[in-house]
């Protein structure tokens, strides 16, 4: 029987424009699967998930809560509705599609309106498409990354991912995991 140094349930909030891969991403990794059909999410799908990781030499068990919410515009009073009492939230866009990058702000706003102020992972997923068709850049995303932290004033992360191919997925759940547990782990030092 593993020992924990920690034991934390995290709901996190997937959030961002429709077809940006939310639902691919959080399937990827908990379900260790990828569809390429598509089917748009009907307002909110909820995925739980036991996970033991390491911060700082620190074994903690996780439960994760993970709430993959609809991208569509109708679907705006769900949305505000899941906020309450989330932790952090993972914003995606899809760097074949620039306008799901300018929308990212619009997504954060919308998650602070009902979360507050809460850790970010903003997440560049579909990299995998990098050589086919004209993508957004690394360094846009890091540029974006360092604008989110300078005007709302929160931690940010950035990852960029392929739920295709399944690059980076778990660097976002662990992201968030250090986001959220860094100062408990440490022992509120920092």
């Amino acid at each position: 029987m593993t020992k924990y140094d920690f034991k934390a349930v995290l709901k996190v909030i997937f959030i961002g424009d429709p077809a940006v891969g939310k639902t691919s991403i959080v399937k990827r990794y908990v379900m260790g699967e990828f569809t390429k059909e598509y089917i748009s999410t009907i307002g909110v799908d909820i995925y739980s998930l036991k996970d033991d990781i390491e911060i700082e030499g620190k074994k903690i068990q996780l439960a994760w809560q993970i709430w993959d919410l609809a991208g569509h515009p109708m679907w705006y009073e769900i949305r505000s509705a899941t906020y309450r009492g989330a932790h952090a939230a993972i914003v995606v866009y899809d760097v074949t599609r620039r306008e799901t990058y300018e929308h990212v702000l619009n997504w954060l706003e919308e998650f602070m309106k009902g979360a507050g102020k809460r850790p970010i992972v903003l997440v560049a997923n579909k990299i995998d498409m990098r050589r086919k068709v004209k993508t957004v850049s690394k360094r846009e995303g890091n540029k974006l990354k360092r604008i989110i932290e300078k005007n709302i004033g929160i931690p940010v992360e950035f990852v960029e991912t392929s739920a295709l191919t399944g690059v980076n997925i778990p660097e976002v759940f662990r992201n968030v995991a250090y986001l959220l547990l860094k100062d408990v782990v440490s022992g509120g030092n920092e």
